[in-house]
């Protein structure tokens, strides 16, 4: 189902040659049983995230294991399935509401989380990027305290214009990881995180990257996910 979501979305697949890819259709061996067994633990509908979307995150995260750091920008109902598969990995997750931060933890102590607030919003990111992205020059401390193997941008809040909007985390993902770290902007589809992935990640949102769509669903609008591909060590494409 993966490959065919990739391919639909103009990806050229070879599974041969690429590790992630390949951990997408291959046997479920123990990276595969990790992740089913969180998928039966955590997966609710209340997460909004399609399965297509969910495997495929999770597939990057055991490409990278089993020690993968992992920063996810914005704490909801998935953070506990995500912490799950990277449970032998170092998971942070970072989220600017306070008393949400209280109440999901209330169920979920466990989860490694840090506040953080954006001094920015979506309409103030939309009409002046300059000053947003030199704003983003100053980056949070524990941010860059070790390399991030992937990078999952789905928070803070940024459906109307007064919410903070992922302007700055787009730009720090971008200045905290590498060509190696794969990255994952959520609700790609809106304007902010379509026009400041494409312009901040340039070159490599060309050649490197596939849009993974959620279908509309009864309680859901349609949404999609950006996935700019991590390229691994052993296959250094120049891509």
């Amino acid at each position: 189902m993966i490959e065919n979501e990739l391919k639909n979305s103009g990806f050229r697949f070879d599974g041969a040659n690429d590790p992630i890819l390949s951990a997408m259709s291959a046997p479920a061996g123990p990276a595969g049983g990790i992740v089913n067994s969180a998928i039966e633990r955590y997966y609710t509908n209340e997460i909004q995230m399609s399965t297509a979307q969910i495997e495929i995150v999770a597939a990057a995260i055991c490409s990278r294991g089993p020690n993968c750091n992992l920063l996810v920008f914005g704490l909801g109902n998935d953070s506990p399935l995500w912490a799950e598969i990277n449970a032998e990995g170092h998971t942070l997750f970072v989220e600017d509401a306070l008393d949400w931060i209280a109440k999901v933890k209330t169920k979920h102590a466990h989860l490694n989380v840090e506040h953080i607030k954006y001094p920015t919003s979506v309409s103030k990111s939309l009409s002046d990027p300059v000053s947003t992205i030199q704003a983003a020059a100053h980056i949070p401390a524990v941010l860059t305290e070790r390399h991030w193997d992937v990078i999952i941008v789905d928070g803070p809040m940024g459906w109307g214009a007064q919410y903070p909007g992922r302007a700055f985390p787009i730009a720090w993902a971008s200045q905290i990881g590498s060509n190696s770290t794969h990255v994952f902007v959520d609700d790609y589809e809106r304007d902010l995180e379509s026009k400041y992935a494409d312009l901040i990640f340039g070159t490599r949102r060309k050649t490197r990257s596939v849009v993974v769509n959620r279908p509309a669903t009864p309680r859901l609008n349609a949404s999609s996910m950006l996935w700019l591909i991590g390229e691994s060590d052993g296959l250094k494409t120049g891509g």
